[in-house]
């Protein structure tokens, strides 16, 4: 437990009572001591009878940076309580809050920074209707907030062609199978008559060509800048690549997607967005149709033998893809949004 300021003030008007009182009186320490006594003694019993507050805290869903979200936050306490809570990656980092009448707790943040962000810790602190006492609790073990990188559309395409005329090409012709729809796909292959049957959308996976699809590596020497170029590059060629139903797998420093395991933008900008800065084995560079490297804070791109500056493939219109699926474009002048 801690005095407030307030309280401070009450206990110091307590000890003077005490003091007058050994020299004056008791009437003296009637006056000013016991009523002081009696105030703090009521106010460290309502602290001290108070349970530890539960914490449920709403982590919002992953976007882009700039996205804005809303943190909510619900306390199971019948004490006056007060929350401060920090989150990495977002704007502001740090807030404090009165907790309202009913628990709830709502604020809206602007997520500001790639990565996978440490939630808390979270405090709570409760204190008798006086203000004279507090106790601090702390919370910890939350999910993380996911702030993908951010993606850009890409004008240069011819230097794709390669890559989308060919390399694992669907033949949508031939049918293989109906499934649910994933977050994040092309609403060019969902099955209308299916999905409204079912009131769910579903959608056709065709059978694949015969080449096995792009391998896109990406590395970067250290620096969160360097990552965070890498990152932003990787992701904005990736989705163009799906956008035109190339298979791809991707490899990074810290992990690897196959093929298998990407139907959709979600998954690669989920390990995007904890993309670390390093190398990647020699052999996965070596195979590589796109590879992919971030230094200087930017990004250079390799396909087929030409090395390429990865602003050279982009237009000065950003484009943020969103695992629903959605984008929204964001007019960039002399780099100042607008």
């Amino acid at each position: 437990m801690n005095l407030t300021r307030r309280g401070i003030v009450v206990a110091v008007a307590a000890v003077v009572g005490v003091v007058l009182g050994a020299s004056f009186g008791a009437r003296s320490l009637d006056v000013v001591a016991v009523p002081a006594l009696a105030v703090l003694a009521f106010a460290v019993g309502q602290v001290a009878l108070t349970d530890r507050p539960q914490v449920e805290l709403t982590i919002p869903r992953p976007g882009a940076p700039g996205d804005a979200r809303t943190i909510g936050i619900q306390v199971d306490t019948n004490a006056i309580a007060t929350v401060t809570d920090r989150i990495d990656g977002v704007s502001p980092e740090t807030v404090e809050l009165a907790v309202n009448d009913d628990g709830s707790i709502e604020y809206d943040v602007t997520l500001s920074r790639r990565g996978v962000h440490a939630v808390g810790p979270l405090s709570v602190t409760v204190r008798d209707p006086l203000g004279l006492i507090t106790e601090r609790y702390q919370y910890t073990g939350f999910d993380p907030v996911v702030v993908y990188p951010e993606t850009q559309r890409l004008t240069a395409t011819a230097a794709f062609n390669s890559l989308t005329e060919a390399r694992g090409a669907i033949k949508r012709q031939e049918f293989e199978r109906l499934r649910e729809y994933a977050p994040g796909e092309s609403l060019r292959n969902v099955h209308w008559k299916t999905s409204a049957k079912h009131q769910d959308l579903f959608v056709v996976e065709h059978t694949r060509g015969g080449e096995t699809g792009v391998s896109v590596v990406a590395e970067s020497i250290a620096g969160e800048n360097n990552a965070d170029a890498m990152a932003s590059a990787a992701a904005s060629i990736i989705c163009f690549l799906l956008e035109h139903d190339v298979s791809v797998d991707l490899t990074v420093p810290n992990g690897r997607l196959e093929r298998g395991q990407i139907n959709s933008r979600q998954p690669v900008l989920e390990l995007l967005a904890n993309a670390s800065p390093g190398r990647v084995p020699t052999e996965h560079v070596e195979s590589a149709d796109v590879y992919v490297f971030g230094e200087r804070g930017r990004a250079t791109v390799e396909i087929d033998d030409d090395r390429i500056p990865f602003e050279r493939l982009t237009d000065r219109n950003r484009t943020e893809h969103r695992p629903d699926g959605t984008a929204t474009s964001v007019s960039t002048v002399g780099g100042v949004n607008s």
